[in-house]
């Protein structure tokens, strides 16, 4: 028996033992110095907020370098008792020095409001799933486990708003806001249109707040407010119609907004104007005042706009041809039935149904589409039957237009040489 190759991989075998433990001692040892989750807390900007006022969370978890964290749960916090809470989301993680030693920063950050007062001190606990990545040359391995943490303590303070020198009209706005006033035209004549439009910008919460117009006037007929933008930034737009009625109609009243500024810890108000008109002289005197029209001139439509237009026109008129289509079937279909019992009698019947049916279907087409309307409410005309398609022109309450066609609860008009359509129910019975 041959033993020298036996011999020979021995000898192999006690040449590799001192790497392999070398090895297993490096292995042993990365293990032994896992990571962990050193700290957690949990913060408030600002840290007392009021009652009504936004807030940010901000949770932080320092990790030993490399470990990362999944899952994430908070136990025996109870913020959303207290407050609105949104998702939290990750934040670019970061490292900072502690001494000689360097650890990993992973941020959170959440928005809140606070819905009620409270004054309370808790200590919460973080669940997680730590995962830990291991890379010893051509080895490499993870470790996951999972975690429980004890953050450090939170004192939750939400103030109260303060019960003297409300405002009267306060409706619960908390931040710092600006509100200006625009009025176009400036100089006008009774019976003009008047567009009044209120911006409030700044910081915040409004939540259902709103400007606070000034008292009706007589001498203006005023149509409803309406909302023309509302964000959660604390920015809002609101436009007006007005008619001055008469040359007293030369104020428009000042407007307001009370709000509550947690930084001065003051109630304060925003106002806006008064604001003069320059009134110059009617061209008519009457019981009614003749209303003018005012709007912006619109841009040309575009190609595609045109198109779409030049489409929904197709379409409709394909539509109105379908009662004649139907009533040329009828008579071909009686003509057909008849022809071989009595000729004669199937050719007159054939052309007195068709004809008869193409009058009827004709006057119904024609129904209603003749003959000036008034419009009892201000509208906008638009390029196609639809709510969203490009507006054209404004027409006032108590102008005459004629109605062209009909499709749905849309009617295209003649408004002074221009066409558009408006919703039936905009015209007087």
């Amino acid at each position: 028996m041959n033993v020298a190759p036996i011999r020979k991989n021995l000898r192999r075998v006690r040449q590799a033992v001192p790497a392999i433990a070398a090895l297993l001692f490096s292995l042993c040892t990365a293990i032994g110095s896992a990571g962990e989750v050193l700290a957690a807390r949990l913060s408030l900007a600002p840290e007392s907020p009021f009652v009504g006022q936004p807030f940010t969370i901000r949770l932080e978890i320092e990790v030993s370098p490399g470990v990362d964290l999944q899952d994430l749960q908070l136990s025996d916090i109870p913020l959303d008792q207290f407050a609105t809470i949104s998702s939290y989301q990750k934040e670019e993680r970061r490292q900072v020095r502690h001494g000689d030693s360097t650890v990993d920063v992973i941020p959170f950050t959440a928005t809140g409001r606070a819905t009620q007062p409270a004054r309370q001190e808790f200590r919460g606990t973080l669940h997680a799933r730590m995962e830990e990545h291991f890379n010893m040359g051509i080895f490499s391995s993870t470790r996951s486990m999972t975690t429980s943490t004890r953050l450090a303590p939170l004192r939750l303070v939400i103030r109260p708003l303060p019960q003297g020198n409300i405002p009267s009209g306060f409706q619960g706005a908390i931040g710092s806001f600006t509100l200006t006033e625009t009025v176009e035209p400036a100089q006008a004549s009774p019976g003009d249109l008047i567009n009044i439009t209120y911006c409030v910008k700044g910081h915040g919460w409004l939540g259902d707040a709103t400007v606070i117009l000034p008292k009706p006037d007589p001498n203006f007929r005023i149509y409803p407010v309406q909302e023309i933008h509302r964000d959660a930034n604390g920015n809002l737009t609101l436009r007006q119609v007005v008619i001055p009625l008469n040359t007293n109609a030369c104020i428009i009243g000042a407007s307001k907004l009370p709000y509550f500024d947690p930084d001065t810890v003051t109630y304060r108000e925003t106002t806006s104007g008064p604001f003069q008109l320059r009134m110059g002289t009617p061209q008519a005197v009457n019981a009614i005042p003749q209303v003018k029209h005012f709007d912006a001139q619109p841009n040309a439509p575009t190609s595609a706009e045109a198109g779409d237009a030049a489409v929904a026109m197709t379409l409709l008129r394909a539509r109105k041809l379908l009662p004649f289509a139907g009533t040329l079937l009828l008579a071909m279909v009686v003509v057909g039935v008849l022809y071989a019992w009595r000729p004669v009698l199937a050719i007159v019947a054939g052309a007195v149904l068709f004809t008869s049916g193409t009058y009827f279907c004709h006057q119904w087409s024609q129904l209603d589409q003749h003959g000036s309307r008034e419009v009892r409410e201000l509208v906008i005309a638009r390029l196609c039957p639809s709510g969203t398609s490009r507006m054209l022109f404004q027409v006032a309450p108590g102008r005459q237009v004629t109605p062209q066609e009909y499709y749905e609860e849309w009617v295209r008009i003649d408004f002074d040489g221009r066409f558009g359509w408006i919703p039936k129910q905009a015209l007087q019975p």
